[in-house]
């Protein structure tokens, strides 16, 4: 809705479409009365437009309502719709050149209200939207308070839940995103806390989980991560640490939790459990093989050999998924501290089984073929 705000009400006001003419039997209950040109619709020697004016649509109905002076739009505005509803109404201020607005939906519930700088521009009377500017829900609540400085946002920003809680805030200058920026959860806990320069984020960043613990964090550099960044745990162990170059990530160290690797074509190919940075559970492998069928996004998976969580892509126009399935397994087994421990089973690519090792704590203690 911002959009419409900044392009249609000025527009309204002050670009008078020349082709809207009256059709036959138009709707002229909310007509001044007078003869256009003479009563209302009059411009003075110089050009200017001067006193009641009135605009309407090919069909004959109300376009907008409002008087000037000196070609200048002063006083009460009202713009409707071709269906005959409110669309706006700006009240001009000639004092101090400022013009209250508010934006109607189609149902006459308020949309967004603020206010605009009368001035004029190359000869011409504009309007520019400045200081605070509010979005409302149908129910009247505030949704979001920003604020403009000519046309562009500059100063803080927030937005908020239907509930009030607060669910993001920040700073613009000059249109562009600037400083520290935090969001929120519906029960305000933190969700993400970020700096950002010139309209990136540009230095430190948090990302939080449910209840506000620490999901990651790390540095932006003109809108890209760089250097070392952190991910964590539910619990709020350090889950890996991962390196980023020139925003590409070129290396992830594991340390806690279930972690998995794919082949380029997509296939997993590995997952497994780490804990304080060394393998330890569970490890499963497959062959970079196995068939990708779409199926109803809806139905239950069908036999894929995938890691678990693996997320299948989901086609929107038919509501199908890519599945993989029939995926042979290469290796299964368990790790302790780093090491292999217990049972290893091996698989060749028709799924059958080669060989059976016995590990304790790392030694192989028995095979068989």
């Amino acid at each position: 809705m911002r959009s419409i705000l900044l392009l249609l009400v000025p527009c309204l006001i002050l670009a008078w479409p020349a082709d809207l003419t009256a059709q036959p039997d138009p709707d002229t209950s909310q007509w001044p009365d007078g003869r256009p040109g003479e009563q209302f619709n009059v411009t003075d020697a110089a050009g200017l437009k001067q006193g009641r004016w009135i605009r309407v649509y090919p069909d004959g109905k109300l376009y907008y309502s409002g008087s000037f002076q000196d070609g200048r739009p002063v006083g009460h505005f009202t713009f409707f719709r071709e269906s005959g509803r409110v669309l706006s109404e700006v009240e001009h201020d000639s004092e101090n050149n400022i013009a209250k607005a508010i934006l109607y939906r189609e149902d006459g519930t308020p949309s967004h209200q603020g206010q605009y700088r009368t001035l004029k521009v190359d000869g011409e009377w504009t309007q520019r939207k400045t200081g605070v500017w509010e979005a409302l829900d149908k129910q009247g609540r505030i949704r979001l308070k920003e604020h403009y400085l000519d046309d562009q946002l500059d100063g803080p920003q927030q937005t908020f839940h239907s509930s009030g809680q607060l669910l993001e805030e920040g700073q613009f200058n000059q249109g562009r995103k600037t400083g520290l920026w935090k969001a929120y959860d519906r029960s305000g806990n933190p969700r993400s806390v970020e700096m950002w320069l010139e309209g990136e984020r540009h230095g430190e960043a948090k990302v939080m989980q449910d209840g506000g613990a620490l999901l990651s964090k790390g540095t932006y550099a003109q809108g890209i991560p760089i250097g070392a960044w952190t991910t964590y745990n539910p619990n709020g162990k350090e889950r890996a640490r991962i390196t980023y170059e020139e925003g590409r990530m070129v290396k992830e160290e594991p340390l806690n939790g279930e972690f998995e690797a794919h082949y380029p074509s997509g296939r997993p190919e590995w997952v497994a459990r780490y804990a304080f940075g060394r393998l330890d559970g569970p490890f499963t492998a497959w062959h970079d093989l196995g068939e990708w069928v779409m199926a109803p996004a809806d139905a239950s998976p069908g036999q894929s050999a995938g890691p678990p969580g693996f997320a299948p892509q989901t086609g929107s126009e038919q509501n199908l998924r890519r599945e993989l399935r029939n995926q042979p397994k290469k290796e299964m087994g368990e790790y302790t501290a780093g090491v292999k421990d217990g049972t290893w089973r091996y698989f060749d690519e028709q799924g059958g089984l080669l060989r059976t090792e016995r590990w304790a704590l790392g030694k192989l203690t028995a095979t068989e073929e």
